[in-house]
């Protein structure tokens, strides 16, 4: 019996991301993951756009939603278990979405066929990197990291441009929960599954400030991607601060952007005492191994 027609075409569609270098941009929140994802957008080969959330949303959902109709199965004794859905059921239907999804970050691309590698930026993907590993086994891994501090401070403004920074009773305690529950499980995380991977690099918030053309290069050479310096120049030039903040120079503040400072270093005039005792007593250790300049809080 032929295959109905939408089928066959749903399938076709989701090959077209299979047939591509797969990756994943991982990192905690507030670490740049949205400024490589343009970096490497900007690159003619490369389709790399939006958050998926592959694993935290897509995979758990179905994983509920296959308890729930084994359990109805079972409850009603209307089936034997060798018929019941299995983890291979899961996965498969799991890998096939999600070639859905990155399927359609190639519909966006306008570069379409020439495009050779297509990404995923979804932060919290670096708490699931086993998963998407088993998912993708050939999959490449970008994890960004930051000085945890100044994520916290780019995470504190995000919560009052949306409203929502009074879920704290001061920046100290915000602090706290993102540099324990955040920052360091977050690179922790990605960090303990990084040997396992096909391809894994991290690249350093602080690097594409100072080493912009370098970083980029890093990050081509692992995917396999053409990268001369014209092209390299080229994704650094489209993913400037300046051209993503629509004409403002970094250090000028808008916080009311995503894009809202584009700086090195901005925790030094505004953590106070309080907040730096919280930070480092929950990752000081980590800020060191990471090699990032201790406080002069005391």
């Amino acid at each position: 019996m032929p295959r109905p027609d939408w089928y066959r075409e749903w399938l076709e569609r989701g090959r077209a991301a299979d047939d591509r270098r797969i990756f994943f941009v991982v990192g905690c929140q507030k670490s740049g993951t949205t400024w490589v994802e343009r970096l490497l957008d900007a690159h003619p080969q490369i389709a790399c756009r939006g958050e998926g959330h592959l694993c935290d949303t897509l995979v758990r959902t179905f994983q509920q939603a296959a308890s729930a109709y084994n359990g109805a199965q079972r409850d009603g004794s209307r089936t034997a278990d060798d018929l019941l859905l299995t983890d291979r059921d899961l996965q498969g239907v799991v890998r096939m979405l999600c070639d859905q999804v990155l399927a359609r970050y190639l519909d966006a691309d306008p570069a379409g066929a020439n495009v050779r590698a297509v990404g995923d930026r979804t932060p919290e993907h670096a708490n699931t990197i086993p998963v998407l590993r088993h998912l993708y086994p050939d999959a490449s891994f970008i994890h960004v990291i930051r000085d945890g501090r100044d994520g916290a401070v780019s995470g504190w403004a995000h919560l009052e441009r949306r409203g929502q920074a009074d879920r704290f009773a001061s920046f100290a305690d915000y602090a706290t929960v993102y540099a324990r529950d955040y920052w360091r499980a977050y690179i922790l995380a990605a960090r303990s599954a990084a040997g396992a991977c096909a391809g894994y690099v991290e690249v350093r918030y602080e690097d594409l400030h100072t080493a912009p053309i370098a970083s980029v290069r890093t990050m081509l050479a692992m995917l396999g991607m053409t990268q001369d310096d014209a092209t390299c120049r080229a994704c650094v030039a489209a993913a400037s601060f300046e051209r993503l903040s629509r004409g403002r120079s970094r250090g000028e503040e808008d916080r009311a952007s995503h894009f809202r400072k584009g700086v090195v270093g901005d925790w030094r005039t505004t953590f106070d005492d309080a907040a730096e005792r919280a930070f480092e007593a929950e990752a000081g250790d980590l800020l060191r191994a990471l090699g990032y300049t201790a406080s002069p809080v005391t």
